[in-house]
C-alpha cells in the first residue's frame, strides 16, 4: 500500500510565513542601525533628507521678527579651524548668519549645499557666515569641509556659548540684524538659498538684489 501521509519535511505555512517576518525585520533593524550608528549610514541619511530639502517643504521661518524682538548677544570668543582667534563683536552692525552645526548630525550635512549656495549668492554682499562646528576634535570638521569645498567661514566656540545661542537641536540657525535683533531663529534643517530667504536676508541690510 502506498503512504499517502503528508511529506514530514515540508514547512507548516505559519512556520514559513513568521520566518519570513523574522528575516525582513532583522534588514530592517539592521539598516537602522546603520543609518543611526555608523559613519556612513550618517551620510546616507543626509543624501536622503537633501533630497527632502529640495522639494522645498523645509523652509526657514522669516516672519519670526515680526511678532518677536529680541536682542542678539555679541559677546561670543571664536577661532578659526586654523586656531586664528575671531570674535562676534567684530561683526556688530551687520547682517550675521549664524549656524550650529556637526559632521555626526545628518541634517546639518543635508542643508550644507544650501548655505555653500547662500554664501556664494550674498557672501560679498556685507553679509558674514558664522558656521559653528560643535565636532569635539576641530581636524575631523576641517577634514569634511575641505572634502565637501566649502568655503563659508568656520569656528568653534572658545569659552563658554551665550545663552542665546544654546539649542538642543542641531542644526539650529539665527539671522541677526544689523540693528543687533535675531531677525529669525530656524531649528532643524532648511533650505536656506531660496529667492525667498535670499531676499529675506538682503532686506535686513537694505540690500535690493535678488
Amino acid at each position: 500500500m502506498t503512504d499517502q501521509s503528508p511529506d514530514r519535511t515540508e514547512e507548516h505555512p505559519k512556520i514559513r510565513s513568521w520566518k519570513r517576518t523574522a528575516l525582513e525585520w532583522g534588514f530592517v533593524i539592521l539598516f537602522i542601525a546603520f543609518l543611526r550608528f555608523t559613519d556612513q549610514g550618517t551620510v546616507v541619511q543626509g543624501w536622503m533628507q537633501r533630497a527632502i530639502l529640495a522639494t522645498g517643504i523645509f523652509q526657514a521661518d522669516t516672519s519670526w521678527a515680526e511678532e518677536e524682538a529680541v536682542p542678539a548677544s555679541y559677546d561670543l570668543a571664536l577661532e578659526t579651524l586654523d586656531g586664528e582667534p575671531a570674535h562676534m563683536e567684530s561683526f556688530r552692525g551687520r547682517t550675521i548668519f549664524l549656524n550650529l552645526w556637526a559632521t555626526w548630525c545628518a541634517p546639518c550635512l543635508a542643508e550644507m549645499p544650501y548655505i555653500q549656495g547662500l554664501y556664494e549668492e550674498v557672501g560679498d554682499e556685507g553679509i558674514e557666515f558664522v558656521a559653528i562646528t560643535t565636532d569635539d576634535d576641530p581636524e575631523i570638521a576641517r577634514q569634511f569641509v575641505e572634502n565637501k569645498g566649502y568655503t563659508f567661514p568656520v569656528y568653534r566656540v572658545v569659552g563658554v556659548m551665550p545663552e542665546r545661542y544654546r539649542s538642543h537641536t542641531l542644526p539650529t540657525t539665527w539671522v541677526i540684524s544689523p540693528e543687533g535683533k535675531v531677525a529669525t531663529v530656524h531649528a532643524g534643517m532648511a533650505n536656506y538659498n531660496t529667492r525667498g530667504f535670499r531676499r529675506f536676508i538682503r532686506s535686513l541690510s537694505n540690500i535690493e538684489s535678488l
